[in-house]
């Protein structure tokens, strides 16, 4: 399994809040880079898109609370993941970190490194940019 982790990102509003927002995946495109994403569909509990030049994705809402929002994919298509957004909530401030845990072998797993870890940060800057906005 590789692992892959955004920075950290601090926001001015509690972990309830981001978590609500993000426990709906039809909110998911609001964060998602808008110039990438092509074929966006979503429900109450999963979405899909395709990733301009990369692969479809599919993902399946596994847990949200004010610590962690969790999504699985819902196909071994391009591989088995899970991407988590990790809320840590102190003194009126969230530090928001993302990370996707892909089963992927070490070759695959160092050609995606660049790609997943800017993917990340865009979300967590995005998350940011939203409630600094509010």
């Amino acid at each position: 399994m590789a692992v892959f982790n955004s920075e950290t990102f601090q926001v001015a509003t509690s972990s309830n809040l981001i978590s609500q927002f993000l426990s709906d995946p039809q909110n998911l495109i609001e964060i998602l880079p808008q110039d990438r994403v092509d074929d966006w569909k979503a429900d109450a509990s999963s979405c899909s898109f395709k990733i301009k030049g990369l692969a479809s994705i599919f993902l399946v809402k596994e847990k949200a609370d004010n610590n962690a929002v969790v999504f699985r994919s819902n196909s071994d298509k391009p591989f088995p993941f899970l991407l988590i957004i990790d809320l840590d909530e102190n003194d009126g401030f969230t530090n928001i970190s993302a990370r996707f845990d892909a089963e992927v072998n070490t070759f695959m797993g160092s050609m995606l490194k660049g790609p997943l870890t800017n993917f990340l940060n865009h979300l967590g800057s995005e998350i940011k940019q939203k409630y600094s906005e509010a």
